[in-house]
C-alpha cells in the first residue's frame, strides 16, 4: 500500500512539475523571446532543477511545442476538435457554423499567437524549429480543411483552403491587432466578411 502512495505521489508531483514548467517557460517565451529563453533559465525561474525540467522536456524546442499545444487546447489538453467551442462549426446554419468558427479562431489567436509566434521566430535561427514550423504550418492547412468542411458541410476546394488558411494565420491576426491596433472584434468582423466570400466561391 505504502509502495502505490509514493507512487502515486511521484506521478503527482511530476504533472506538477510539468504544468509548472509549462506555465514558466510560456511567460519566458513571450516575454524573453527563442534565443534569450534557455532551459536553464527556466529552471531557475520555476525553482527547479535542470535535471528535472529535462525529464519532463528532451529540450528547448519540446517545450516550446508543449506550451502551443496547451494554448491551442484552451489547457484542457484534448484535442481541438474535440472542444465544445469547435464542435459548434458543425452545427446550424452556414452562417451560424461560419460564426462559431470565427469566434473559436479568435480565442485561439487570443491564447496562443503570440506563443505561436515565437515558433516563427525559432524558425530562423534554428534548423530543427524550421522543420517543426513546416510541419505545423501543414497540420495547420489540414485543419482549416476540416473546419471549413465542418462550416460548408461538404469538403471545400483545394483552392478555399489556401484562402482561409491565409486568412486564418496568425501573421495576419498580429499585423491587424499589434501593429493596426485592430481590436479581436474588429478582426472578427473582417474575417467573416471575407471568409463568407471564400466559402461561396
Amino acid at each position: 500500500m505504502a509502495r502505490t502512495y509514493s507512487s502515486e505521489l511521484r506521478t503527482e508531483r511530476a504533472r506538477h512539475n510539468r504544468a509548472t514548467v509549462v506555465r514558466v517557460a510560456h511567460g519566458m517565451f513571450v516575454d524573453q523571446g527563442w534565443v534569450a529563453t534557455t532551459m536553464a533559465g527556466v529552471a531557475t525561474a520555476a525553482g527547479l532543477t535542470r535535471q528535472t525540467v529535462y525529464q519532463q522536456f528532451d529540450g528547448k524546442l519540446s517545450l516550446l511545442d508543449a506550451c502551443i499545444d496547451l494554448a491551442l487546447s484552451d489547457g484542457a489538453n484534448v484535442p481541438v476538435r474535440e472542444l465544445a467551442d469547435y464542435i459548434k462549426m458543425g452545427v446550424g446554419s452556414v452562417e451560424d457554423r461560419l460564426s462559431a468558427g470565427a469566434g473559436w479562431l479568435r480565442g485561439a489567436h487570443e491564447r496562443s499567437a503570440a506563443i505561436q509566434h515565437v515558433l516563427d521566430e525559432a524558425a530562423v535561427v534554428d534548423g530543427l524549429a524550421a522543420g517543426r514550423l513546416t510541419e505545423r504550418e501543414s497540420t495547420r492547412w489540414d485543419e482549416v480543411q476540416w473546419a471549413s468542411g465542418l462550416i460548408l458541410g461538404s469538403p471545400p476546394t483545394g483552392a478555399v483552403v489556401d484562402a482561409l488558411w491565409m486568412l486564418t494565420s496568425r501573421s495576419v491576426w498580429l499585423r491587424l491587432t499589434r501593429e493596426r491596433g485592430w481590436t479581436p472584434e474588429q478582426w472578427e468582423t473582417w474575417f467573416i466578411r471575407h471568409a463568407r466570400e471564400e466559402l461561396r466561391s
